[in-house]
């Protein structure tokens, strides 16, 4: 490939990124999508830099702080780093799609089939883990690669800086090195880089950049540990629900789509290198359908297994059949049409319950229409987290938020924080989206006067969930019930 087309290639990345950019903001404006609980959670991170947190690594927390310190405060500068770091995805998807088949053209496919995909579209939306993790996946996955079948053991290096930096994100991305160890312990051809220095630096590197997760962990009860290993607890055997497993996923991936990929896949490739993505992304496949046959899997999480697949399939594109070509077509302009729908679902006559994006939606006001009828006060006081994280980002003026009040709601990052008990002798605000409070809040106030409610109402006029707040006065610490699980 001449150094002019690869210039051109990268130039029209980089045009295609910053027209997504624009794309992003306008449609999560005109959606009317609010900031996920998640998101807002993390922003309630990255205002206490920490090196890491309960349930996940520091660094979205700390592009989040990066990302409001030079571009100010808003939704849009939170999700920011989420934006590029999509468009940073589709260079590496490009760049590792040609190496695998040293062909632009498929390169280009793996692009639009990327962008075609709903579950990476929408996970590139919002600024969560998940979009940092893809990252890391596909660019530790490409130099492994590199280095088992271009023979690059350098290229070891870069596998474990992009894994260490996994860690930071989310746990998970653990898979990838297990993987790679059972494919290298397994492949006589393979084995001799358990004995090079490269494959050691590099797990040297890894642990080194992830050590701000571990230490943090060690001083803090391995809590972040506990709260993933109930993510792999055994509840009970369900076929069904490993069935439901593979019918959300194909759905979230496009069905036709994985109908024709499922044509061309279904046979172990004869390339050796190709025979190693597909096999690893069979394997972590197989590993969370035998998680679902056990407990349920959140949509998102086998999301990375695909990445492998999705290369290989791009470079068979331009060999299908005229038919097959004509239902992938048809499988990206439902995938388009699914997205627009899902986004704009009041707009086809669709219900609030049927809006897959309804937890991000009708945040801003309500609580900005709170602010406006409550007296003021010094905090505020929420029985979770979510509720804790859509407050704190949404009211309009800066006061501490604190979560307390139920022994059956799990821990969080707000039980690693200053307590409310240094808010004694203050009047604060109870903020719930259900009716009553509990008893403990008649102990620890000298009294409470509830305020009128507040419904988040959608477009369709369906009250999509009430916020009910409380006025209390004169706070008098006593002990909260402590939560039940991780």
């Amino acid at each position: 490939m001449s150094d002019a087309s690869q210039r051109r290639d990268w130039l029209l990345l980089a045009a295609l990124t910053l027209v997504l950019i624009a794309a992003k903001a306008w449609l999560v404006h005109a959606a009317g999508v609010d900031l996920h609980y998640d998101e807002a959670q993390y922003w309630e991170w990255s205002r206490q830099l920490d090196w890491s947190y309960y349930s996940k690594g520091p660094l979205v927390a700390w592009l989040i702080a990066l990302s409001e310190t030079v571009f100010g405060h808003g939704a849009w500068q939170v999700r920011l780093p989420a934006w590029l770091a999509h468009g940073a995805l589709l260079f590496l998807i490009f760049a590792f799609a040609r190496e695998v088949w040293s062909n632009r053209t498929a390169a280009w496919w793996a692009v639009v089939l990327t962008l075609f995909t709903p579950l990476y579209f929408t996970l590139g939306l919002v600024m969560t883990t998940d979009i940092w993790l893809f990252l890391c996946w596909t660019c530790g996955l490409w130099m492994a690669y590199r280095a088992l079948i271009k023979d690059r053991a350098t290229a070891w290096y870069p596998a474990g800086i992009a894994v260490g930096i996994g860690t930071l994100t989310k746990l998970s991305i653990g898979l990838l090195p297990a993987a790679l160890g059972v494919a290298v312990a397994l492949n006589p051809r393979w084995r001799h880089h358990l004995k090079s220095s490269q494959l050691w630096g590099a797990l040297l590197l890894m642990i080194l950049l992830m050590s701000p997760v571990l230490l943090w962990n060690a001083n803090h009860d391995w809590m972040m540990f506990r709260h993933e290993a109930g993510h792999v607890g055994h509840t009970q055997w369900s076929l069904t629900r490993g069935l439901y497993f593979l019918l959300e996923q194909a759905s979230a991936l496009s069905p036709l789509v994985v109908v024709i990929a499922l044509t061309v896949l279904w046979r172990v490739p004869a390339d050796t290198g190709q025979r190693l993505l597909w096999g690893l992304s069979l394997g972590w496949i197989a590993f969370f359908f035998f998680k679902a046959l056990t407990a349920k899997v959140q949509l998102n999480w086998p999301a990375p297994s695909y990445i492998g697949l999705m290369i290989l399939f791009a470079g068979r594109v331009t060999m299908l059949p005229t038919w097959k070509r004509r239902t992938l077509f048809t499988g990206f302009g439902l995938a388009l049409a699914v997205m627009v729908v899902a986004y704009f679902p009041y707009s086809f006559g669709f219900s609030a319950r049927q809006d897959p994006f309804k937890d991000t939606k009708a945040w801003r006001e309500p609580i900005a229409a709170a602010s406006r009828q409550a007296p003021a006060v010094a905090f505020i006081l929420t029985p979770n987290y979510k509720i804790a994280a859509e407050v704190a980002f949404y009211w309009p003026r800066h006061l501490p938020v604190y979560v307390a009040g139920s022994a059956e709601r799990r821990f969080n990052q707000h039980d690693l924080w200053p307590g409310i008990d240094r808010e004694a002798g203050h009047d604060g605000l109870w903020i719930s989206t259900s009716p009553g409070a509990p008893p403990e809040l008649a102990q620890a106030f000298t009294h409470c006067t509830s305020l009128p409610s507040i419904p988040a109402v959608t477009p369709d006029g369906t009250t999509l969930r009430t916020l009910y707040v409380i006025h209390c006065h004169n706070y008098i610490p006593i002990i909260w019930p402590k939560p039940a699980s991780y």
